[in-house]
């Protein structure tokens, strides 16, 4: 396999982890929302409730686009069209600071929460291996059937 070849099949590997980092966020929320429900006074809950779920979700719906438009341009990428890599590098860059934001603000408890666990373990994967197609297929380089 050539580097363009596997460039692109990383890409589509990185997209599909990605859409099912979304899954496993999407079903973790009612798990999520039952835990701050119950660290919460009732009051407190009311405030804090419907702002925690909306980020959470949100999160969700955004791993979603990601994921597909990262599965979407890898045969473009592969190609050498220049659309394709702007949207894998921000795809990229979007990725690569997930695991940040996790190691920085989260706590090492949640960590053992099975879920969270495989999700932040997924996405740290994809953030190092998102990488990979930069280097393997660098800017400016068709594809060996487009010269």
């Amino acid at each position: 396999m050539d580097r363009s070849a596997l460039a692109a099949r990383i890409l589509k590997t990185d997209g599909v982890l990605l859409l099912v980092v979304a899954l496993i966020h999407f079903a973790a929320t009612p798990f999520a929302f039952r835990f701050v429900s119950s660290q919460s006074t009732p009051e407190a809950f009311v405030q804090i409730g419907p702002p925690f779920l909306l980020s959470f979700i949100v999160v969700g719906i955004l791993l979603v686009p990601i994921g597909l438009s990262t599965v979407y341009c890898a045969d473009s990428f592969l190609r050498g069209e220049r659309w394709a890599r702007v949207i894998y590098s921000f795809n990229a860059l979007g990725v690569f600071l997930l695991p940040v934001a996790l190691v920085t603000i989260m706590p090492a408890r949640y960590f053992r929460a099975i879920p969270f666990f495989v999700a932040a373990t997924l996405v740290g994967i994809v953030a190092i291996s998102m990488a990979l197609p930069l280097v393997l297929k660098p800017s400016g380089s068709p594809h060996p059937t487009n010269k």
